[in-house]
């Protein structure tokens, strides 16, 4: 945490230094712009690896550089799927207990911040560091769709609950480059302190003796720590 609390004072400080990096006439200096998006794999901590076994997921991110200093301002964007099940049920009552439909259930987390990053991609491998604040949503949805696959396409959907939190990231990895246009292979780790939430698992549903759901939310610390493997680009 001790971290997160420099990363944080540097992301105060920084904004007012970089409005030294002007030439003589006053004009502002070009500013790159830094763009990304990964695939990651989640493994729950704590009290969340009790309840959930893994997250898959990916993200994308915005970064701009202050001056010619080697930082970024960055917002972040992305989304986990921690759980999902498909049960086949009737339609209905009567005539439309003829017909079979698939109620997909799945568990997802979205999240976003903005913080500050110091590295960014260039001509040779470079490593980089961060931290950012924002939230951390958990989500659990169905929607119903055919059960054949010409008529796959779902026709409803609802969310059934949701909590959100306030969410602090750490993060750290490579940018590797590829090619000479500013693109380069991100490879890196985040921890998300999600904070205490509620949440529904697979197990958290069920149905009572006229067939309504129950709801039985988890409460829980959700830390995650997520790999990811993407690609970025830096305009030069």
């Amino acid at each position: 945490m001790k971290s997160f609390v420099v990363l944080s004072l540097i992301a105060v400080t920084a904004v007012p230094l970089s409005a030294q990096f002007t030439t003589h006439e006053g004009t502002s200096l070009p500013r790159s712009v830094a763009l990304g998006g990964a695939l990651h794999y989640g493994a729950p901590q704590g009290e969340f690896a009790s309840n959930v076994n893994a997250a898959f997921g990916l993200n994308g991110y915005a970064g701009w550089q202050l001056g010619n200093s080697p930082f970024l301002v960055r917002a972040d964007l992305g989304f986990e799927i921690y759980g999902s099940r498909t049960r086949r049920v009737p339609l209905g009552g009567g005539p439309l207990g003829l017909i079979r439909v698939d109620v997909n259930t799945t568990n997802n987390i979205f999240n976003g911040g903005i913080g500050l990053q110091a590295g960014m991609p260039g001509r040779g491998v470079r490593p980089y560091v961060g931290g950012s604040m924002g939230f951390a949503s958990f989500v659990t949805s169905s929607r119903v769709a055919g059960s054949n696959q010409s008529s796959g396409n779902a026709f409803a959907s609802s969310n059934n609950y949701s909590d959100g939190t306030f969410a602090k990231t750490l993060y750290g990895g490579f940018y590797i480059p590829v090619g000479s246009k500013g693109g380069a292979i991100d490879i890196g780790a985040r921890y998300h302190f999600n904070g205490e939430a509620r949440y529904l698992t697979d197990d958290d549903i069920s149905f009572d003796q006229n067939d309504n759901p129950v709801l039985s939310p988890r409460f829980s610390r959700a830390d995650l720590l997520t790999i990811q493997v993407g690609f970025s680009f830096k305009r030069r």
